[in-house]
């Protein structure tokens, strides 16, 4: 089957019940030219879950990771972390900025 929309949006609702893809290979390709085109957006209510072999994640110029709230990086086998350059900031810094002056990010990060 071939769903194809010249112009316009293709809308799939399932207003009291669940939308499955089920499939050998599932792929979501989002392609645009500019900042405000080519973006796929994931948005959940309550959890973005996934128990697959692996999850990875390969970013052209940034990788970002925020939360509000609590935030846990767990290995149970081996936890490798690298940068060129690695720079912690604590809320230690909020009374007392650093030589860095992280107390800007501290405060950025704080809002």
């Amino acid at each position: 089957m071939i769903l194809n929309a010249l112009n316009g949006n293709i809308i799939i609702c399932a207003s009291n019940g669940k939308i499955r893809l089920q499939a050998t290979d599932i792929e979501l390709i989002a392609v645009g030219e500019g900042g405000s085109k080519g973006n796929i957006r994931l948005d959940a209510t309550e959890n973005i879950s996934t128990s697959s072999k692996s999850f990875k994640i390969n970013s052209v110029n940034s990788l970002s990771f925020n939360s509000p709230s609590n935030m846990e990086i767990a290995a149970n086998g081996v936890l490798t972390l690298y940068g060129s350059v690695i720079r912690g900031v604590t809320d230690a810094c909020a009374v007392k900025d650093s030589k860095n002056r992280n107390q800007q990010k501290q405060k950025k990060f704080n809002k």
